[in-house]
């Protein structure tokens, strides 16, 4: 039987390097994700209603990952590792739910550790090019403007305006385990796949990371993604740039303006 659980703010839910066998879906409010390291407590982000965290242990029974702690008031779903297997059979929707944020977590770590490797191959030639993290800046938002007849259709509204970042972006599908912020229409040939790119915030830069998409994207004329290009982040240079989903043939073609 699901749990439902109320935390105050501050009152720790999930303790780094404890055992645990449950995971929660958070119905109302927020709560910060922390790691040790070195000492220091390092802020990982924060997880929002409709949201979940846990589910790694849950699934793996290993220790914690990181904390979880409460920043307001928060009403959370706590789902057992029995349960859990449970509604596999019994109730797919939630199993479903947890899965979807697990794969694209999974996703998320390929990406970074391709992004980690050749980060360590820029320091070593030029260390000048290493990356710093800068504070986000708020209010950053970016346009995003169809440029052709089916990149207007694929908009909800045009030009469409993205405020939250990471911003998750992939083909329209029935798959269960899609998970897009934006679920754009494509048929055969397939330019877009099911998880196909995101837009990052870095401090005052808007840039673009692949999420494992078969043909890629170009930005800017750089390509991102598939076999052969960068898995990212390509940060735009200016406060305007192109974007195309798929190869130089894709008719999602679309005008980027950081606001």
């Amino acid at each position: 039987m699901i749990t439902l659980r109320q935390f105050e703010p501050g009152e720790v839910i999930i303790k780094e390097n404890d055992m645990g066998e449950t995971a929660y879906i958070i119905d109302r409010g927020r709560v910060e994700v922390t790691k040790q390291l070195d000492g220091e407590r390092v802020h990982i982000g924060y997880v929002e209603a409709g949201e979940t965290f846990g589910e790694m242990s849950m699934i793996d029974d290993k220790p914690r990952s990181a904390t979880v702690t409460a920043v307001e008031e928060t009403v959370a779903r706590e789902i057992h590792r029995d349960e859990f297997f449970d509604s596999l059979r019994t109730d797919p929707e939630i199993s479903i739910s947890i899965l979807k944020v697990l794969f694209e977590r999974l996703r998320e770590s390929h990406v970074k550790i391709l992004q980690l490797q050749q980060a360590t191959t820029r320091a070593v030639e030029d260390p000048s090019k290493v990356f710093h993290d800068t504070p986000d800046l708020p209010g950053l938002a970016v346009s995003m403007e169809g440029l052709t007849p089916i990149a207007l259709q694929s908009l909800p509204e045009n030009p469409f305006h993205i405020k939250e970042f990471p911003f998750l972006i992939g083909r329209k599908s029935r798959d269960p385990l899609s998970y897009n912020d934006l679920k754009i229409p494509d048929s055969v040939p397939l330019q877009i796949s099911r998880h196909h790119m995101e837009f990052i915030k870095d401090g005052d830069r808007i840039g673009v990371s692949d999420r494992g998409s078969y043909l890629g994207s170009i930005v800017d004329g750089r390509l991102l993604g598939s076999e052969e290009g960068s898995p990212g982040p390509i940060f735009f240079e200016g406060s305007e740039g192109t974007l195309i989903l798929g190869n130089h043939k894709s008719p999602f073609r679309y005008k980027i303006r950081i606001i």
